[in-house]
């Protein structure tokens, strides 16, 4: 009595999964390679340049929000603690400014380098690691 409620529901749920297969494989089909446009800046808003940071023998990438760290993970693979204390996102700084978000625990010389856990980008920058 009760194998044939559960086939078919089992069945109506193969249903329903093939279902939306298919229409999200024809969504595919229709609209291949369609990209989301952003919507138009108004005349009175002006345009806020993206901010990017240029990793010598990286290249360059628009930042992230937030510290540089986040933009920075997979090319800084020394980079442990996250709060300032090992010095594994030590970067030296070459052009541009930064914004010290957190006194870093680690001794570093903040006139020449930087670190990705603790610093905001103030604009563009280019850094190279040590």
């Amino acid at each position: 009595m009760i194998a044939p409620i559960l086939i078919g529901l089992g069945l109506l749920c193969l249903g329903g999964s093939i279902a939306l297969t298919l229409a999200g494989i024809r969504y595919l089909l229709v609209r291949p390679g369609k990209a989301v446009v952003a919507p138009a800046a108004s005349a009175s808003a002006p345009a806020t340049p993206v901010a990017t940071v240029h990793l010598e023998g990286i290249g360059t990438l628009a930042l992230e929000a937030g510290v540089l760290l986040n933009t920075l993970w997979e090319h800084l693979p020394h980079a442990e603690c996250q709060s300032g204390e090992c010095g594994g996102c030590k970067m030296k700084l070459l052009e541009g400014k930064v914004h010290w978000i957190r006194d870093p625990v680690v001794e570093i010389n903040r006139q020449t380098h930087i670190l990705a856990c603790s610093c905001e980008a103030a604009g563009p920058i280019r850094c190279a690691t040590p």
